[in-house]
């Protein structure tokens, strides 16, 4: 991923995720992106492993 592609991608997750995950549990994500990783086969390996790391990383720098 070029630098832009990842200021995008964290731009998206404070815009769409990182408000419903404040107020998660670790579990709680890990358990909502396990299901959505499974029903989405497309999607590169590894992704659900960084996504779930950089909501934690945002999540507790608020």
């Amino acid at each position: 991923m070029t630098q832009n592609e990842i200021d995008k991608f964290k731009t998206a997750i404070a815009n769409t995720i990182l408000n419903n995950a404040i107020n998660m549990t670790e579990e709680q994500i890990k358990n909502i992106i396990d299901v959505v990783s499974k029903e989405n086969k497309n999607l590169p390996l590894g992704f659900s492993n960084m996504l779930y790391e950089q909501i934690l990383l945002m999540k507790y720098k608020k």
